[in-house]
């Protein structure tokens, strides 16, 4: 069908499904997700979601509560627009070169009779799902507002199974549940952080359900930009959320002037879980690439010094860390930096990551909390950064910078400038910050003033991403906002933490089997993470601290899956240099590329089993990682994603004889087979464990 007739047929359905002009519906281009909005008698604007016949989302609300004005009804709906869109664009980096940008959409101009405000609501309908945002047009009537409410609801026609983890307002780094949607929230199992505002009946996004055996949704948004991070409040009517957005501390949602845009909210939908790692609906809503020029960007493999650091080995301090003197000695010396910069030349990684290099840590207050003690300049009386920079350029290998700005945005925003030139004097190719710590920690009051996920620190992300643009630099953030697809407009922004990662396996209960497969059909829907994967000696040093057994609950194949299921441009080699020496299956880690031409998901069941195969960019060669919970499976795979009438040489890391997570984890068994597209194999994993393949042509 051509463009234009589709246009006019798009056009008349939207105008036959309109007779009522209080009634307006919106199908997606395949028309099977269908947007309905109705204004009922009080003038409030309500929205329905299908999926072909079936009303998964009923009745739920739109609106604001503004400071000075409610704009939750006496609305009117002046007129609408209609339109269909379809092109194509092309990836920096991804899971895919080209992405389809194919939509129907709905704009709803309305306006308040009581008090003549205006503000329009867009609805986009996609073939894997629907969003919508509010936009407050420039008007006469409202310039600066500020929104302490939005009455965006998100109520169910059943009690579903949903995918979720608590929300506070700081910190995404919590563990997985699945639950009824109206339990979602419960504070029974909720891990609470010392001295924080707990949020109890909240989810973070992106939150997932399984509506059916054929149905699967996932509530989440995109282009975050200049808004406060939202999270979803079971309202316990019935099975229903509602927007619950991060405050600024003195209770205002968001602070906004005319024209503004909130961010859109999404509704991923799929027949199964895969779909949604395949869907590209977050990005597509987000604003193309904002620089001229991306050929410096690159994406890589990197290693560092920072596992020793969690497993205890040595300390990011020089003396004293978090105000008790150390009994190990410090990481980020310039000879153990010179050690693991003749690793990274030795085995291709062009980057190493060096954590605790600069003054301040010795002067941290209690657990990663401090204000005004860094300068991100200044290096440990140990280490000199000019020569460890200049010896890793002689060896081809650069620095990775680490900037832990303990969330100090008082002093590390103003510096911004200033540290991105040294990084790129230096040559430094890529920044790691974290943002541990309350923002901006008083010590007077021993209180903190913002939060993470509030407007403020969304605005200071964004800002920090656009700064280090200037320079050429690459940016890893840790404890950040949400991803939601802004990697399409700012691909220097290449992973974001935001998870349970592997970390919390050296100084906590860990992370069970599951967790892994979760992550990819909940937080990874927003956009890549840096999970840190590759460790191959799972059995962790005892701490003093602590009668706990430390351990990774991973087998070493599974930990080589995770380049592929945990996407990211930029994953680390975590494990210390040591273990990975003289052992086979580290050449996996060293051959898997990090950039694709194509993604498919071959199997996918949430919390229990996944597989994902993603074709080299530039070639016809393929990689597959597939893993499981602890349960041990056989999947039966047929190859038919390869290249037909072309053969392959598969190179496969398989759980050795006997192997699981808990008693036999690092046995490995390599072989090599040939195949083609006709091909079938049985993926055969053990408890806790995974399986990962290079399928190379023969050429």
């Amino acid at each position: 069908m051509n463009k234009l007739l589709y246009l006019l047929l798009f056009v008349f359905t939207v105008a036959c499904s309109t007779n009522n002009k209080n009634m307006y519906s919106l199908e997606s281009p395949n028309e099977q997700n269908k947007f309905q909005f109705v204004l009922n008698e009080e003038g409030q604007l309500f929205y329905t979601v299908n999926r072909n016949d079936l009303q998964f989302i009923t009745k739920s609300a739109l609106g604001f509560e503004l400071k000075t004005k409610s704009l939750k009804e006496g609305f009117k709906i002046l007129s609408s627009d209609v339109r269909t869109s379809d092109s194509e664009w092309q990836t920096v980096w991804g899971q895919r070169e080209t992405v389809r940008n194919h939509y129907n959409e709905l704009i709803l101009h309305l306006k308040q009779a009581k008090t003549g405000l205006l503000f329009d609501v867009i609805a986009r309908a996609y073939d894997d799902g629907v969003a919508f945002r509010y936009v407050f047009p420039e008007q006469d009537k409202l310039s600066d507002f500020v929104i302490m409410d939005e009455l965006t609801e998100f109520s169910f026609a059943d009690d579903y199974k949903a995918w979720w983890n608590f929300a506070d307002y700081d910190n995404y780094e919590k563990v997985y549940y699945n639950s009824p949607i109206s339990a979602v929230g419960d504070s029974i199992n909720f891990e609470r952080r010392s001295g924080k505002e707990e949020r109890a009946n909240m989810a973070n996004t992106p939150t997932t359900i399984e509506v059916n055996n054929e149905l699967v949704i996932s509530i989440h948004e995109a282009d975050l930009t200049d808004y406060a991070g939202m999270n979803l409040l079971n309202t316990h009517n019935g099975q229903q959320f509602k927007a619950h957005l991060t405050p600024w501390k003195n209770g205002d949602l968001v602070r906004a002037k005319t024209p503004f845009k909130s961010p859109w909210r999404t509704i991923q939908i799929s027949e199964n879980a895969g779909g949604l790692v395949e869907s590209d609906l977050i990005m597509n809503l987000n604003p193309p690439v904002a620089y001229e020029t991306t050929d410096w960007i690159e994406t890589y493999k990197y290693i560092g010094i920072w596992w020793e650091l969690h497993i205890g080995k040595t300390a990011w301090a020089e003396k004293t860390q978090f105000g008790k003197p150390i009994s190990h000695p410090h990481g980020a010396t310039t000879e153990n930096a010179k050690k693991y910069i003749d690793f990274a030349a030795k085995h291709g990684f062009p980057d190493v990551l060096i954590e605790g290099w600069d003054k301040g840590w010795d002067d941290m207050e209690g657990s990663w909390t401090g204000y005004g003690i860094f300068d991100w300049k200044t290096s440990t009386d140990d280490f000199d950064i000019k020569e460890v920079c200049r010896y890793g350029k002689e060896k081809g290998v650069r620095m990775m910078m680490y900037h832990e700005t303990i969330s100090d945005i008082d002093h590390y925003e103003p510096a911004m400038d200033s540290l991105y030139k040294m990084c790129a004097d230096l040559g430094i190719k890529t920044v790691k910050m974290g943002y541990t710590g309350d923002v901006n920690y008083d010590y007077n009051t021993k209180t903190y003033k913002q939060h993470h996920h509030g407007q403020y620190m969304v605005r200071h992300y964004k800002k920090m991403v656009q700064t280090a643009a200037k320079y050429k630099l690459m940016i890893v953030n840790h404890e950040p906002i949400k991803f939601t697809g802004e990697q399409r407009t700012y691909p220097n922004l290449m992973a974001r933490e935001g998870v349970r990662g592997q970390e919390y396996n050296a100084w906590s209960k860990g992370n069970s089997p599951e967790h892994g497969l979760v992550l990819p059909f909940t937080r990874i829907l927003g956009g890549p993470i840096d999970y840190t994967p590759g460790i191959f000696d799972m059995m962790l040093p005892a701490k003093s601290w602590s009668k706990d057994t430390f351990r990774v609950r991973t087998t070493i194949c599974k930990q080589l899956a995770y380049y592929l299921t945990m996407y990211s441009p930029m994953p680390m080699a975590a494990d210390l240099p040591e273990n990975y020496e003289g052992v086979p299956a580290f050449q996996f880690i060293k051959d898997v590329p990090t950039d694709w031409s194509n993604t498919k998901v071959l199997h996918a069941k949430i919390g229990d089993y996944y597989t994902v195969v993603r074709q080299e960019k530039g070639t016809d060669n393929w990689y597959l990682g597939s893993i499981t919970d602890e349960n041990s499976r056989i999947l039966n795979t047929d190859l038919s994603f390869l290249a037909k009438g072309k053969k392959y040489e598969a190179t496969i890391y398989a759980d050795g004889k006997d192997a699981d997570w808990k008693n036999n984890p690092e046995v490995v068994d390599i072989k090599k087979v040939q195949v083609t597209s006709e091909s079938k194999l049985d993926l055969i994993l053990a408890a806790g464990g995974g399986q990962a393949i290079q399928f190379k042509e023969i050429k």
